[in-house]
């Protein structure tokens, strides 16, 4: 990811937005240091799938992505030592349903969603052996509509000392800080449910015989993609990264780049 680009799209700190929001990004060299301390406590951490990673206060998502990258790699080498069917899908799907991030800035969610998003196609591409976009949604649009509605659900705007609070005392928790406290006053109590997963929602759905609204939304977005249209993307405004226009010359730039 090259440094002008980070610097044009993802640093839209201003003097306001630290002193509203206390924002403090974590420089992406730190990134690293801090993950190696989870891989010293458990070295199988990453393949783990019963393991969950939790941001409390995602920013633009550089730990996000950073675990994210480490989850999707080392699940889908677990995979193919166990000759797991579709590992690049199975790696995506459970990296996915077991990271859960969090903002209280709506700017921040939407690159955070993006970049996971642009490193998700990249993988399966790459994995897949696949080079349009347009063959990779053709060729897994079921699967595709599972992955937008999974960054929409488990990456979302949230004030964080509310939402790991219950109800009877997630407003006392939010009023701790001012940003908290304005947030929590126009949005309410939003307490998470780490057991509901997008994978465990969608299979309640299916029990009751439901097929939830923003996968309906999902799957006719990825069509009309692949029809050459972009009608629907304001429901998933993340998947801009998959029209973007497919050319010989796009493999050359990294799209997780373009993404930020």
């Amino acid at each position: 990811m090259g440094n002008s680009i980070q610097s044009d799209k993802l640093n839209h700190r201003t003097r306001a937005r630290v002193r509203d929001l206390g924002e403090v990004f974590t420089p992406e060299a730190y990134v690293e240091d801090m993950l190696q301390i989870i891989e010293k406590e458990n070295k199988n951490s990453w393949k783990d799938e019963d393991i969950s990673f939790f941001e409390p206060s995602c920013g633009h998502g550089n730990i996000v992505a950073a675990i994210y990258k480490k989850r999707i790699n080392a699940i889908y080498k677990k995979a193919l030592s166990h000759s797991i069917k579709e590992a690049p899908l199975y790696a995506v799907a459970n990296a996915l349903n077991t990271l859960w991030a969090i903002d209280i800035d709506e700017q921040n969610i939407r690159q955070c969603r993006s970049r996971v998003m642009a490193i998700t196609i990249d993988f399966l591409k790459e994995k897949m052996r696949i080079n349009l976009d347009k063959t990779l949604i053709i060729k897994n649009k079921d699967f595709m509509a599972h992955v937008l509605c999974t960054i929409k659900w488990h990456i979302h705007e949230n004030e964080t000392l509310s939402a790991l609070s219950n109800k009877s005392c997630a407003q006392n928790a939010a009023l701790k800080t001012k940003s908290g406290s304005k947030w929590f006053t126009k949005n309410g109590h939003q307490q998470i449910d780490f057991q509901l997963s997008w994978s465990s929602f969608f299979a309640e759905c299916e029990d009751k015989n439901l097929v939830p609204i923003n996968f309906e939304r999902a799957l006719k977005l990825l069509s009309n993609i692949s029809a050459g249209s972009s009608k629907g993307l304001e429901n998933f405004e993340f998947a801009k990264e998959l029209i973007i226009k497919d050319t010989e010359d796009l493999p050359k730039l990294s799209r997780t780049a373009l993404a930020v």
